[in-house]
């Protein structure tokens, strides 16, 4: 995806935190901003917004919320407002970082070994942070990607299924197969030009499978969410009538998916 008007960069303010600084749920809760690592020598930055009920002492959920192609952290987090609906959740809006042949705007890998896997690098360094600088609940880890943040949000559920419960993913298209069950709620547009729709049925019935349902969720094209029947890990699909777009009501569908959820995907 191209990106919308929004061409702004997230501000960076880096902090140095030494790895044992201290414990990370020693009753100092982790603030909100910007913040910077370095990744197999290449900076890499990402914004914090932290739980409004954080005490520093109760481990919180964290959602990743991955933007689409040539936007960057400010965007998603305008698009995906998701601690207004989930205030115990610490949210994370990592930077993409540009890509060879595609101009100057963020991006991530969709593919295995692509890029040389540096997102899925990325997104360990961003974990292992979090697990040092914040008091989190690492079994409930979840990702919402929007279309090129969604083949990467596919690729971590596929690459590790062992550090996340959980997927939301917003106009996808998945470029890897799932090894494991994971919980899984897919939207997208019927007339959406960049995807196909059909792709995204494709994928349910990929999970569907993967998550031993009786049967994938009902395509029917109808506005809506359709959840699959008999699933061992749930799998829902919600579609809308709009084309490759953030369909803003997905926000509240995801986090209701997320907190329905227990400790790495049980439910």
């Amino acid at each position: 995806m191209r990106a919308p008007a929004t061409t702004a960069i997230v501000a960076i303010v880096t902090m140095t935190v030494p790895a044992a600084a201290r414990a990370a749920c020693d009753g100092t809760p982790v603030t909100s901003g910007s913040r910077t690592i370095t990744v197999d020598a290449l900076m890499r930055t990402f914004v914090v917004r932290a739980s409004s009920t954080a005490d520093g002492r109760t481990r919180a959920p964290v959602v990743f919320a991955l933007h689409p192609f040539g936007t960057n952290a400010q965007y998603m987090a305008s698009r995906a407002p998701i601690a207004s609906s989930w205030r115990e959740a610490i949210v994370v809006y990592p930077n993409g970082t540009t890509r060879p042949g595609t101009g100057p705007g963020f991006a991530w890998q969709g593919r295995s070994g692509e890029l040389e896997d540096r997102d899925l690098r990325f997104f360990d360094a961003m974990l292992t942070w979090l697990s040092t600088n914040a008091c989190i609940d690492e079994k409930r880890v979840f990702v919402l990607g929007y279309s090129n943040g969604a083949g990467l949000a596919y690729l971590l559920a596929c690459e590790r299924g062992d550090r996340i419960a959980g997927i939301a993913i917003v106009s996808g298209r998945m470029g890897c197969s799932p090894t494991r069950a994971k919980p899984v709620i897919l939207t997208h547009g019927v007339a959406d030009a960049t995807i196909e729709y059909d792709q995204a049925v494709e994928a349910a019935r990929i999970w569907a499978t993967k998550n031993s349902c009786q049967a994938p969720p009902p395509s029917a094209r109808g506005p809506g969410c359709v959840m699959a029947t008999g699933c061992e890990s749930p799998l829902t699909m919600c579609t809308h009538a709009g084309g490759h777009e953030y369909d803003s009501s997905f926000t509240g569908a995801a986090v209701e998916f997320f907190t329905s959820i227990g400790a790495n995907g049980a439910r």
